[in-house]
């Protein structure tokens, strides 16, 4: 019943509310609060035949600065996959921003700093790597108003990522918390070992991928492990684009499946 009446309260567009999230495309997201604004797993370019690309447009304008992707504080990576991340991309957008602060894993910056030249300097010192593996406290770097912390969650499929740093970020925002979970697995076992984290703040809105949404665990572990307000899935299919209302109708969850879509987030005292 829950999810039914979310499905109920699910506007197309962002109101007035302050806090605001922007569907950029895969697991992409624009999150803004006041004047703070946080990009996750924007700058990518693979699709690996199944996921959706940036669209051009959307690209020109992070690159160009333009609204409403102008004045981002942060670009944060979950993982160095080509579906979330590719570093000629990144490069571009840090050269042309060069207030923005790239943070990711210590796997992610080192795939970036491998193709920096000899005068992007300045774009070594926004770098932020954390080194973490699961089970890990967290770790957390403040840039500007944003306090961003990360734990390490084991990427979806097994032994065959073992070797990918996923990482789950916490970014503490004006007057709204979020968490990306980049390409996680369901297991609770992981997610229970990290319950003071969770704990420790509450958590306005969540954006898992959208398989949390398949498995009655993945359930249980965003309503008694994460505990967010609100859950927005991402990294869904290409083919979910224009049949929003029917994958969030079978999923039981909201998602976000068409590229510029928007939800207002709420807010908590913390």
């Amino acid at each position: 019943m829950r999810y039914l009446v979310l499905l109920l309260l699910i506007p197309t567009m962002a109101s007035a509310h302050d806090a605001s999230a922007r569907y950029i495309g895969n697991a992409g997201v624009l999150v803004s609060d006041g004047d703070n604004k946080v990009v996750f797993d924007a700058f990518y370019a693979n699709s690996y035949g199944q996921y959706l690309l940036v669209a051009e447009p959307t690209k020109d304008a992070l690159l160009e600065d333009q609204p409403p992707f102008d004045g981002v504080d942060a670009v944060v990576v979950s993982h160095v996959h080509g579906d979330h991340f590719t570093a000629k991309p990144t490069l571009d957008y840090l050269r042309a921003n060069q207030d923005a602060k790239f943070i990711a894993s210590t796997q992610t910056v080192a795939a970036l700093e491998a193709i920096l030249g000899d005068n992007d300097e300045q774009i070594r010192e926004r770098l932020i790597g954390f080194e973490l593996k699961p089970g890990d406290q967290a770790q957390s770097v403040n840039v500007g108003e944003l306090t961003i912390e990360a734990i390490a969650i084991p990427h979806s499929g097994g032994d065959r990522m073992a070797d990918i740093q996923n990482l789950a970020f916490r970014v503490s925002m004006d007057d709204t918390v979020v968490q990306h979970f980049g390409d996680a697995a369901i297991d609770d076992a992981v997610f229970a070992a990290q319950q003071s984290f969770f704990d420790a703040r509450q958590t306005d809105a969540a954006f898992p991928p959208y398989w949390f949404f398949m498995d009655p665990a993945g359930h249980v572990i965003l309503e008694d492990r994460v505990k967010a307000a609100q859950n927005i899935g991402v990294h869904v299919p290409a083919a979910a684009g224009g049949e929003g209302d029917k994958w969030r109708a079978q999923l039981k969850g909201d998602l976000f499946t068409d590229p510029g879509e928007e939800r207002p987030l709420p807010s908590s005292p913390q």
